[in-house]
């Protein structure tokens, strides 16, 4: 039964998000927390470096068959299942190409980490892709309990290892990634049992369209992702290349409450485009009321915390990562929370061009938004370090913000946007 058919269910389909991403995200989070005093800030920044290539090279790997799922999967009705393992098979290819890429980059020299590190990193870029699938299937079905499960499994399997691994005295980069790449293996397991044990039949894959098709459609959404994670890591790969392992550190500090931030974001953009996927179908007119509304109520929250995180921002980074990052891991953090709050209320306008198919739209401005992001963070990087990274991140924010804004205005505005008296320039919906 579908969960989500009425505010309560929606509000239920959110909770049930939440609580799989505090699980899983906390328990990061929470393991971060224990490495970022463990290990030094040499070993921490090469560590922060190897998550944001992971980061990076998974969303490659996903194809953009991820949200893809969430969009067809909330339209699909009773054949739900037979849709989601289409999609998930076919998304394994790309998995599967982005994984071996990397392996042979480590195995000739041409990443910054050891062979025995690098093979690590790979393992753990496999497993979360694949697990990344399922999140987002079990998201588009509104079946999300199974996503609960699996983020628990991994969580214990986390935590407990570093557990582990600081009361024997031996953490090290080595041993932390080999235990983040076992907790993203069980997390796969998880997600595996939750799926096969949900029904005692299962539909073989049908093939809805070719294959070509399919990831003509996920390229939009690919191009989005690429958006969004690129002005998350880019700016530690940028620091790395520029100032090392060492001044990597004290930002990839401060980037942690900013991927706080995306848990919600991602909460919310998974809660509630199912919803939009079907509003944009059966009632287009009331896309622009929506979506004033959302960015109304996100920004009237974020804009206060913002504030609060601004004024308290040192004790907060030192109660966080300890007396050596408290300065300047503060000083990061306030010239990244402008762009946090945009990126708040981004997530609203990306849940409404994204559901509304604007393939086209979508591939221009991410790659006008990435090219700027990228440039702005290299620029910045280079003359003003991890502060001009900070600020790179905000700019890239804003700008972003106001494309995706103007777009939903033009698509979406309502009819006197065009001027009084004169007809709507608004095309008709699809």
């Amino acid at each position: 039964m579908r969960i989500a058919s009425s505010r309560l269910g929606q509000l239920r389909l959110m909770g049930a998000l939440a609580l799989g991403q505090i699980i899983g995200r906390g328990a990061l989070a929470l393991g971060l927390l224990l490495l970022v005093r463990e290990l030094d800030a040499g070993s921490f920044g090469t560590l922060a470096l190897a998550l944001a290539v992971v980061a990076i090279l998974a969303t490659l790997a996903d194809a953009g068959f991820a949200r893809l799922l969430v969009r067809d999967a909330a339209r699909a009705g009773l054949d739900v299942r037979s849709l989601v393992y289409e999609l998930l098979r076919w998304r394994l290819l790309a998995v599967a190409a982005v994984a071996g890429l990397a392996s042979s980059a480590v195995a000739v020299g041409a990443t910054p980490f050891e062979p025995g590190l690098g093979a690590l990193v790979v393992l753990y870029l496999v497993f979360e892709s694949v697990a990344f699938g399922y999140e987002n299937a079990a998201a588009g079905a509104e079946r999300p309990w199974r996503f609960v499960v699996a983020q628990a499994i991994a969580a214990i399997a986390l935590l407990g290892g570093l557990a582990a691994l600081t009361a024997t005295d031996s953490v090290s980069l080595s041993t932390a990634m080999a235990v983040l790449a076992g907790a993203s293996a069980l997390k796969v397991c998880g997600h595996l049992l939750a799926w096969r044990g949900s029904s005692a039949t299962v539909e073989p894959p049908r093939r809805r369209e070719r294959p070509t098709t399919l990831f003509l459609q996920a390229l939009p959404f690919l191009g989005l992702m690429i958006l969004t994670t690129v002005y998350y890591r880019v700016g530690i790969v940028a620091l790395y290349a520029v100032g090392g392992a060492t001044e990597t550190a004290s930002y990839a500090a401060a980037i942690r409450l900013v991927d706080v931030v995306g848990v919600a974001v991602s909460v919310g953009f998974l809660g509630i485009s199912p919803t939009l996927s079907r509003m944009h179908r059966d009632r287009p007119e009331q896309i622009w009321v929506t979506w004033r509304r959302m960015i109304v109520t996100v920004g009237a929250v974020a804009l206060p915390v913002a504030a609060v995180v601004a004024i308290w921002a040192e004790p907060i980074c030192g109660t966080l990562f300890g007396a050596r990052y408290e300065r300047s891991a503060a000083a990061d953090l306030r010239l990244l929370l402008p762009g946090v709050v945009l990126l708040v209320m981004q997530g609203v306008n990306a849940a409404i061009v994204v559901m509304a198919d604007e393939h086209r739209a979508i591939l221009k401005i991410s790659a006008i938004n990435l090219t700027v992001c990228v440039a702005a963070t290299v620029v910045l990087s280079e003359i003003h370090g991890a502060r001009g990274t900070a600020v790179a991140f905000s700019l890239a924010e804003a700008f972003s913000f106001v494309t995706f804004a103007l777009l939903i205005r033009r698509r979406h505005g309502a009819p006197r946007l065009a001027g009084a008296g004169r007809p709507s320039r608004r095309r008709p919906p699809a």
